[in-house]
């Protein structure tokens, strides 16, 4: 009988190990409401947030946390003070209170929260499974008149969701903005990962400016080049002069026409269509193997940027590097991993780009270290075994490395001079071209002279770098 519920454990948890819950966040913005139906929903929405201001400086001053005990302590008294709403709104709205303080002291925890006691700067209304119904022209919110119907304009996201196998939370959130009610609503689906194959290892590393791709045992690897660097230096730049000018004429507090300027050069929505299409791209790559990836640490930047702060850094440099996304890169890649059945694992990068995958020497570089204007190769080369390639290629092959170690296969071994031999593809993304990626040219052999001195220099491809990768018989496609 023991023998059968361990097995049953085993069983439970490996079955937990392949089921994943993946959820995603939908709005839907209402049609423009009426006089009446905007002040029912601004007094409930005035209400909640006085609750959850009240709640939040008891539970405070009180030192509670829990929920249910603050509850127990607090429910009677708003009760009695507000009889007229729904009583859920209540207990969402010390939920609310309770998941505030959680995290303001989790932040607290790791010195990185701005007051010395958690404050209410803006809220949206939380409502459990008795205070909205989802219909087929919109929603209907219980309110201190009664059931409020509220016509929503639904969205193309919305039905993939809602006819694409996604299950509907019981829970959402609503906030009032003027005349239009914003609501939130959240989809979960369970997915079952695929089992690990080891004929096919992709090893990812990524980068500010690009993503590559190593895949074993091929030894093929694939740089996608992004550019980012570019992108957020040139809106820097363009910032700076908007900044400049209008500041002059009206000012810079409470100037509404430098936020309006600002607001139209849409610099988020480009550096998020950019990492949506380069996800796209890296997925359709790894779909048939698994995924090695970086274990990267929250605000690894700030690190980089101490340590590094004395050195070669400027303040440009510094804003570059916080907004490489490269953590939102990693973040929609193993979500999409996750949402796709791929397996994937994440190991320590440390040592990944400083050692040799053959013979675990250091590796001295051959260029140059900042990448401002954009990709570039960045050649290292091994001090003991003679090994060169690429800075972002020997990255993604020691991430593969570290992973056949930790599983006990046999990693990369040298079977001859210069072994293994590396086929290289460079590929850049075109921002405004669908984010397709295609190369342009081909060479063979890079170490040859060749006949298009012009358009090997337009790549910015040193005459060293071109030398040391003809030493390693290597192929490369440069992508325009």
């Amino acid at each position: 009988m023991v023998s059968v519920v361990i097995s049953t454990r085993r069983w439970w948890k490996q079955l937990n190990k392949q089921l994943k819950t993946l959820e995603r966040t939908v709005v839907l913005v209402s049609l423009p409401l009426t006089k009446t139906k905007t002040n029912i929903l601004k007094h409930i929405y005035e209400v909640y947030g006085r609750i959850l201001a009240e709640a939040l400086e008891y539970m405070w001053n009180n030192n509670i946390s829990s929920w249910t005990k603050a509850k127990k302590m607090l429910y009677k008294k708003f009760r009695e003070k507000h009889p007229n709403i729904p009583s859920h709104y209540i207990h969402e709205a010390i939920r609310d209170a309770s998941q505030r303080i959680k995290s303001f002291r989790k932040l607290k925890k790791k010195e990185l929260a701005k007051t010395e006691k958690p404050v209410i700067r803006r809220w949206s209304i939380g409502c459990d499974n008795q205070l909205w119904k989802l219909t087929l022209e919109g929603v209907r919110i219980a309110t201190h008149k009664g059931w409020v119907n509220i016509p929503l304009q639904f969205h193309k996201q919305f039905w993939r969701y809602y006819n694409g196998g996604w299950a509907l939370r019981s829970s959402a959130r609503w906030k009032l903005i003027e005349n239009k009610l914003y609501l939130f609503i959240v989809f979960v689906k369970n997915v079952e990962t695929k089992g690990i194959n080891t004929t096919k290892i992709y090893g990812i590393d990524i980068n500010e400016n690009n993503v590559t791709i190593y895949e074993y045992p091929t030894n093929k690897a694939v740089t996608i080049v992004t550019n980012f660097s570019k992108v957020v230096l040139g809106y820097a730049y363009r910032r700076a002069r908007i900044q400049q000018k209008w500041s002059k004429v009206y000012g810079v507090k409470g100037n509404r026409r430098l936020k309006k300027v600002l607001r139209k050069l849409r610099e988020r929505n480009v550096k998020r269509d950019i990492k949506f299409k380069l996800v796209k791209e890296i997925i359709n790559v790894v779909k048939d193997g698994m995924v090695v990836l970086e274990k990267l640490p929250k605000r690894f930047q700030d690190r980089v940027i101490e340590r590094k702060r004395n050195s070669r850094l400027n303040g440009l440099d510094i804003h570059r590097l916080k907004q490489a996304s490269i953590r939102g890169v990693h973040k929609l890649i193993t979500e999409k991993l996750m949402e796709y059945g791929i397996p994937y694992v994440l190991v320590s990068p440390s040592y990944t780009s400083s050692t040799c995958p053959i013979c675990d020497s250091n590796l001295i570089p051959m260029m140059g270290y900042a990448q401002r204007n954009g990709w570039k190769p960045r050649p290292i080369k091994c001090t003991r075994c003679g090994f060169i390639h690429d800075r972002d290629v020997i990255g993604a092959m020691n991430l593969v490395k570290k992973y056949l170690l930790d599983v006990g296969l046999m990693p990369l071994a040298p079977k001859g001079v210069h072994d293994p031999h590396v086929e290289w593809l460079v590929a850049t993304m075109k921002h405004g071209d669908g984010g397709t990626t295609r190369p342009s040219e081909t060479y063979n052999d890079l170490g040859r002279e060749t006949d298009q001195p012009e358009r090997r220099a337009r790549y910015g491809f040193p005459d060293d770098f071109n030398k040391c990768v003809g030493m390693c018989k290597q192929r490369l496609c440069v992508g325009d």
